[in-house]
């Protein structure tokens, strides 16, 4: 505990703030990918490229959960597969909250399944917008009420011939080859990147392998048009030992329980894109067509009996957006409307643990047509506003394929909008707010399970919430503060009720926090960065009344150190904070909350020429923890354990 009262003074003291130029909150600008790069009141926060080539011994998950009020929490050691981000005071259910994109263009589909995040390669990626609250959905669309994180890839615009070779080494024989290159041709420029992953993983049945290719093909008409294609796959296993109970957490770690050692999942995924951005007159269209396809099979012993599941899931997404700027005697205006469309088509065919086979279909349809619009007054410059709406029209049917039958059918509409402000009081000072209306309509496997025989459907209403933020931003000359306080009421939140086996509409439910970000400049060559976060998040009906969020921890932070000991070396050391959260599935609070637990990593990097080593030990103080708190049927606790300290070595080759 006394590490963790020195670490919220070393926040408080000599409170002021900054980011540094390149990571402070920004501004809707034209910029050149699918989305603007945050919303004028609401907290924003921007990955830049350095900070991502720095950090690209990490996986995504670890890099994201480094930031304010981001919690990045995994099964298994070494993957992002398997794994949920979580912002806001969403605990079990963030990956139906938060929403992932890639340029514009959601991850998250019609099931309760996050994204994955393996399938990104970190090193194609140019920056990382992270925007939280329910403002994220008037921009983003469905599922966003706790926020977006959207993942913006490099434009070729700004490209140069290049080779990159890069190969790294991780403990539990881990191995990742990638080698990318960048070819300009007159005015085509190719992209390809593959890459390959081999691990035996941290525990029995844990092995992974991941292999990965990206092809992408650039016109650029002039500077400010362009058309693309890109062809993208994916290919991975992943081994799924699944969870232990406590008392073999502390005593064998690795173990894995009886029945689940053939336990894996399979995952090909292909998909294809076509992006072009025009100049029109004081603005740009944008328009992107895609298609993915994702095949999945799973397959673990019960009792005996091998249950098996083959999932093909394909989705057509349609996005096109117009940005306009207008100036209407002294008011300036930035507007941006569009539509968003998603066809998903589902299909499951497996048996269950008796060996009962099944077979059924789902089909998804979303259409979300929406508008934002910043403003402010030639004579008011240090104010800006930004007003939003996003309509929702939903479509979503079942049958079973054998028979031909209908399971169900669903109709529904929604809507969400957003104002914000942003007041500048000087040159190193600004205040900023928003309230929002947001929404989540309830994913496919919420409603009604088609890895069943006879599935069953329940009738859940569409989720919305009403948000509201606040937040102080101070920047100084070498020292930055930022601070934001949020509360959000949840109306029908869809949550899974263990004692009824079913997800049910809870209403309403309170999500409410601070957080705080905060570092200086020591010197020229030294960085001190760090944020720390208090989230209340809680029931206040149902069955649930009274219960905080599971996975939630109420207090929790990071705070690093980054020193350039010369030109070519640099290194940092990071720490981290996660504090006691309560488990899942247990209503009655029969088992205690989670440990709360502290790490410490130290990297270092060093740079020669066209040579990159990378070097790095995560939890240096070899810390035993685990992560996802769950009680049983039969009230014992489970949960997914994690390494003690683990090694890593990379080098890094550019031509």
């Amino acid at each position: 505990m006394s590490r963790v009262i020195v670490f919220i003074i070393s926040i408080l003291f000599n409170i002021s703030h900054s980011f540094s130029n390149d990571e402070k909150p920004i501004r809707i600008t034209i910029y050149p990918s699918m989305v603007e790069r945050g919303v004028v009141g609401s907290s924003t926060k921007i990955i830049n490229y350095r900070t991502i080539s720095n950090s690209s011994y990490k996986t995504l998950g670890d890099l994201l959960s480094k930031n304010s009020g981001v919690f990045f929490e995994k099964l298994y050691y070494g993957m992002d597969a398997k794994s949920t981000v979580r912002m806001r005071g969403f605990g079990e259910q963030a990956s139906r909250n938060i929403m992932i994109l890639v340029d514009g263009v959601r991850l998250s589909d019609m099931t309760i399944a996050g994204a994955n995040l393996s399938r990104i390669p970190i090193d194609n990626i140019y920056e990382i917008q992270i925007l939280k609250g329910g403002s994220s959905t008037v921009v983003h669309g469905d599922g966003a009420v706790g926020g977006s994180i959207n993942i913006i890839t490099k434009n070729p615009k700004y490209l140069k011939d290049q080779v990159n070779i890069k190969s790294s080494f991780k403990s539990f024989d881990t191995k990742e080859n990638s080698i990318s290159i960048n070819k300009i041709m007159n005015k085509f420029i190719l992209q390809t990147f593959t890459s390959t992953t081999d691990s035996k993983g941290y525990r029995e049945n844990n092995k992974f392998e991941n292999d990965t290719f990206q092809f992408d093909l650039s016109y650029l008409r002039d500077p400010l048009t362009r058309y693309s294609a890109s062809i993208n796959y994916s290919d991975e296993y992943t081994g799924l030992p699944g969870s232990i109970t406590l008392t073999d957490f502390y005593t064998r770690p690795r173990f894995v329980r009886s029945g689940s050692i053939d336990s894996f999942a399979e995952e090909k995924i292909q998909s294809w894109k076509l992006n072009n951005e025009k100049k029109v007159t004081r603005g740009k269209v944008l328009t992107t067509i895609r298609y993915e396809e994702k095949d999945q099979k799973t397959s673990s012993m019960y009792s005996g009996v091998n249950i098996r599941a083959k999932t093909d899931l394909s989705t057509y997404t349609l996005n096109s957006k117009l940005n306009r700027k207008f100036t209407d005697n002294n008011l300036y205006m930035d507007a941006n409307v569009g539509i968003d469309h998603y066809n998903s088509t589902y299909r499951a065919i497996g048996n269950n643990w008796a060996g009962t086979p099944y077979h059924n279909i789902a089909t998804q349809k979303i259409f979300e047509p929406f508008g934002l619009i910043k403003f402010s007054n030639i004579n008011t410059p240090n104010i800006e506003y930004e007003a939003g709406f996003r309509q929702h029209y939903y479509d979503l049917d079942a049958d079973n394929y054998t028979n031909k039958s209908s399971l169900l059918s669903r109709v529904r509409q929604n809507h969400a909008w957003s104002l914000g402000f942003n007041y500048t009081l000087d040159n190193n000072k600004n205040i900023f707010g928003h309230i929002a209306r947001s929404f989540r309509s309830p994913r496919l496997d919420e409603i009604i399970s088609l890895v069943n025989p006879s599935p069953t459907s329940t009738d859940i209403k569409h989720q919305y919430s009403h948000d509201i933020e606040i937040g102080h931003n101070i920047k100084l000359d070498k020292t930055n503060f930022s601070i934001a306080l949020f509360r959000s009421l949840i109306k029908n939140q869809i949550v899974y009720n263990s004692a009824a086996f079913a997800n049910q509409n809870f209403d309403p439910s309170i999500h409410q926090g601070i957080e705080l970000e905060f570092d200086r400049l020591i010197n020229p060559n030294f960085k001190f960065i760090s944020n720390l976060n208090y989230i209340d998040s809680y029931f206040t009906e149902g069955v649930e009344k009274g219960n905080e969020t599971p996975y939630v921890p109420r207090l929790s932070g990071n705070s690093s150190i980054h020193y350039n000991f010369d030109k070519q070396t640099n290194f940092s050391f990071d720490y981290k904070y996660i504090g006691k959260k309560r488990s899942g599935n247990d209503p009655n609070y029969i088992l205690s909350k989670s440990k709360s637990y502290q790490l410490v990593d130290f990297n270092i990097n060093y740079k020669t020429k066209n040579f990159t080593v990378k070097g790095s030990i995560n939890n240096l103080l070899d810390k035993k923890y685990y992560t996802n708190l769950i009680k049983s049927w039969d009230n014992k606790a489970y949960v997914y354990p994690q390494p003690g300290r683990t090694l890593f070595l990379g080098l890094e080759a550019k031509f």
